[in-house]
């Protein structure tokens, strides 16, 4: 064993961050030996990708008049960057050599997220990623990486959203079965909800209505909040994908035939990145509630979607005038405040301008940011940096929330790029689970006019779902 490598965040063992804030953390080396080496190259990167293939199959024929069917795949590409930050830890240039000595070696470092970075996502056809890579360039040998990836989180406060948010909705639908002199008295079912936005912790009181005149028996009532992903890819053509995914669920009572009952289930929101519609342009996030009837025997589900908003601020008491920008600095997001007293060397301080690339060839902004680098080994001063108060920090009442990993969301597989890879080989973005007070959400079911003799049972099913922890982990170069 010659050189160990561990990342650490600072106040944060499990690197959440918010856009517009600055990420800093500590880079620690230690070797037990010399170590010749090009250079030691500290690389921050976000982007978002899109890929998935597409098979179709062609009948093609000869001069003779046979015909052959040949399977065409198109395999489909999106990606958008963000953040493409580079400096060095040790020497300047991999044109040149340099040691590492036998010890510890300490680098502190500090880069600016900008404001237009998305929430953290991991999906089967896409990614929104972010990475922190400590790359040793070795001469004649394959460079050594270590990776770590850390969870950006863009600030959407539902107070500063659509007001209509706030605002109760309804949704209905009817549904006959059989036709003609056969058809039944109909099957309505409503549901309803005391407002749309909601953030992961909040409980979903959803009110169901269900008015069953015909002779088909509900057997039970399904309730899901449903992520429905939209991925879209760049080259070769403009093409969509689109995934769902079941965030939680829970299975409610039947309704008997000519019998009329009315529900009010709570559905707990885990944690789950924020609805998305405009800050990536390759993959968007939106939520619904789906409440499904499953009737007896081969008719069809009645389902009815309601559409929902997920932020990371949950809606407070008084609606609230829209900040400006210079108190907010951009669209009403403030970063978590940071509080670190982080050594560093002022003589080997060296700030790098970053190159970044889009695929689209589009204008980005804020894609060149400057990590500032310092080593402990040397006169100690601060890295003094003004941070903004907590995106809550508007009402007391809001305790600071929980970061928790997406259970219902993939694993990101940390494959290595080029050369020898260290660090994790999985990551699971965190996000925050608040633990505040909704709407009562005690369960009821009545019968308000039966055609036949009936008696309701009060019953709430429990909510589907569980919380993962994971520990960070820490890898070696060998």
């Amino acid at each position: 064993m010659v050189v160990t490598c561990e990342i650490e965040f600072d106040i944060n063992p499990f690197g959440t961050f918010y856009a517009g804030q600055v990420l800093t953390g500590r880079v620690t080396l230690q070797a037990d030996k010399p170590k010749q080496v090009k250079g030691i190259v500290l690389k921050i990167t976000g982007c978002a990708d899109t890929s998935w293939k597409e098979s179709t199959n062609r009948t093609k024929t000869d001069a003779k008049g046979h015909s052959k069917t040949e399977t065409e795949t198109t395999h489909y590409r999106g990606h958008e960057d963000y953040i493409h930050s580079k400096t060095y830890l040790l020497s300047s240039s991999e044109n040149q050599s340099a040691v590492i000595e036998p010890g510890i070696h300490t680098y502190t470092f500090a880069c600016h997220l900008p404001q237009t970075c998305p929430t953290s996502f991991e999906g089967i056809y896409g990614h929104i990623r972010y990475l922190i890579k400590v790359e040793l360039v070795r001469p004649w040998k394959f460079n050594q990486n270590f990776t770590r990836g850390f969870t950006v989180l863009k600030v959407m406060d539902l107070n500063y959203d659509s007001p209509l948010l706030r605002v109760p909705c309804k949704s209905e639908a009817t549904k006959i079965f059989c036709c003609g002199p056969c058809k039944s008295q109909p099957l309505d079912i409503q549901v309803s909800l005391p407002q749309t936005g909601y953030v992961p912790g909040q409980t979903i009181p959803i009110n169901v209505l269900v008015s069953n005149e015909t002779n088909v028996k509900v057997e039970e009532l399904k309730l899901e909040l449903v992520m429905l992903i939209c991925y879209y890819s760049q080259t070769p053509l403009t093409r969509t994908k689109n995934e769902r995914i079941v965030v939680t669920k829970m299975k409610g009572d039947g309704v008997p035939v000519h019998c009329k009952k009315q529900f009010i289930y709570p559905l707990v929101v885990p944690a789950t990145p924020p609805t998305c519609f405009n800050l990536c342009r390759i993959i968007q996030i939106a939520y619904q509630i789906e409440v499904a009837a499953k009737v007896k025997g081969w008719h069809a589900n009645q389902t009815i979607c309601t559409a929902v908003t997920i932020g990371n601020v949950p809606l407070l008491g008084v609606i609230q005038s829209q900040p400006t920008a210079k108190s907010s600095m951009s669209n009403g997001a403030v970063p978590r405040s940071l509080e670190f007293n982080d050594a560093s060397s002022s003589s080997n301080t060296d700030i790098k301008e970053n190159k970044s690339n889009t695929a689209d060839n589009l204008k980005s902004a804020n894609l060149e940011n400057a990590i500032q680098v310092g080593s402990v080994e040397g006169t100690s001063s601060a890295i003094m940096i003004d941070t903004p108060p907590s995106p809550w920090a508007a009402d007391a009442n809001i305790p600071p929330p929980s970061y928790e990993a997406a259970v219902h969301m993939k694993k990101a597989k940390l494959s290595p790029s080029e050369g020898q890879e260290y660090g994790e080989t999985e990551f699971t973005p965190r996000y925050p689970v608040f633990h505040i007070r909704s709407l009562s959400t005690s369960g009821v079911d009545e019968v308000d006019v039966p055609t036949v003799a009936g008696t309701a049972v009060n019953g709430v099913s429990d909510v589907t779902g569980a919380t993962n922890n994971n520990t960070p982990e820490k890898s070696t170069w060998l």
